[in-house]
């Protein structure tokens, strides 16, 4: 068996992405808060919706049963 030595100091090449990878990471970290925000605000506002939804087809369906109801002049 051939036994090739280990390149024990890192290629230049692996330098410059461990460097590109370590800010890409901080930068991430940085926005992260901000993305939590957006998130829950997203979150918030859907809750919203579905519920002015809910309360909007629920005064749909009334109306449409209140309306097939024999008046009491009839």
């Amino acid at each position: 068996m051939w036994a090739f030595p280990r390149n024990t100091h890192p290629s230049p090449e692996s330098e410059t992405a461990l460097r590109a990878a370590e800010k890409s990471l901080q930068q991430a970290k940085a926005h992260h808060s901000e993305v939590e925000a957006k998130l829950s605000e997203s979150r918030r506002v859907k809750e919203q919706l579905q519920a002015h939804n809910r309360v909007a087809y629920s005064d749909f369906i009334q109306g449409i049963v209140l309306r097939q109801r024999p008046s009491a002049a009839s």
